[in-house]
């Protein structure tokens, strides 16, 4: 009977243990299905400024994915960036809203856009008395940067932005006192009122203002580019910059 009790006893433990053991794992099956941390998902991120969470997917890296601030003209020949340069350098001395020698002005992006098969076809004359400009052939890197303007669309594009000079020399300048020793030397033997060449006549301070684009752009050239002021060489830095300081400073007479 002892034996009985003792053997029923311990049936009776076992069954107990096995009914604990099972609702132990059935209580961690019904944790871990509700714990999303365990089939590979995540708490979405926390925002460290707001403590608010961030459904977004993509990646802070603070950039917002809008292309519309790049440049619209990227790779692309414009007339203002690369085309204008070009024709006042060459060709704008003589054909411009004042002379338009031969009929022909080249001074706004509308004219020279109407007229760049002229202006090709001039530029590639066979006869060197009628090619232009008349100081000589192009290279080819010109002819190229003007089939490509035709060939991207003829754009205007836009207006470089301001790049004055930072490297002022200091002082201030008028034109009676410094501009005019220099046009006197460096100019007015071929751009006098007498036949100037190319009809480019500067030699009053009206003129020169009325004309301070062109003849900055060809000063600014460098020694052996066609059109550059004067012929002989560019001048010296100094004077240069000493022009550029009384144009920035308003052209005082």
């Amino acid at each position: 009977m002892k034996k009985m009790l003792f053997l029923f006893g311990i049936l009776l433990f076992v069954f107990s243990l096995s009914c604990t053991t099972d609702y132990y794992f059935e209580d961690q099956l019904v944790e871990e299905a509700s714990d999303p941390t365990l089939d590979g998902e995540s708490d979405p991120p926390v925002d460290d400024n707001t403590g608010e969470t961030n459904d977004d997917p993509s990646p802070n890296d603070g950039n917002s994915g809008d292309t519309n601030t790049s440049d619209p003209y990227a790779g692309l020949v414009t007339y203002q960036a690369d085309v204008k340069p070009i024709l006042n350098q060459l060709c704008v001395a003589c054909h411009n809203a004042d002379l338009h020698e031969d009929g022909v002005d080249l001074s706004t992006y509308s004219l020279a856009r109407d007229n760049i098969d002229e202006i090709l076809e001039s530029m590639q004359e066979s006869e060197d008395d009628e090619i232009m400009p008349p100081s000589g052939r192009v290279d080819d890197e010109v002819l190229q940067t003007l089939y490509s303007w035709v060939s991207d669309g003829l754009l205007e594009g836009e207006a470089a932005e301001d790049t004055t000079d930072t490297n002022s020399s200091g002082g201030s300048y008028s034109y009676s006192a410094e501009i005019i020793a220099i046009i006197d030397k460096e100019c007015i033997l071929c751009h006098g009122v007498s036949n100037p060449a190319g009809g480019y006549d500067i030699s009053t301070y009206q003129k020169v203002v009325a004309q301070i684009d062109l003849f900055l752009a060809r000063i600014d050239l460098q020694t052996g580019q066609a059109g550059v002021m004067p012929p002989a060489g560019r001048m010296d830095e100094a004077t240069i910059q000493l022009i550029k300081d009384w144009v920035d400073q308003g052209m005082p007479e």
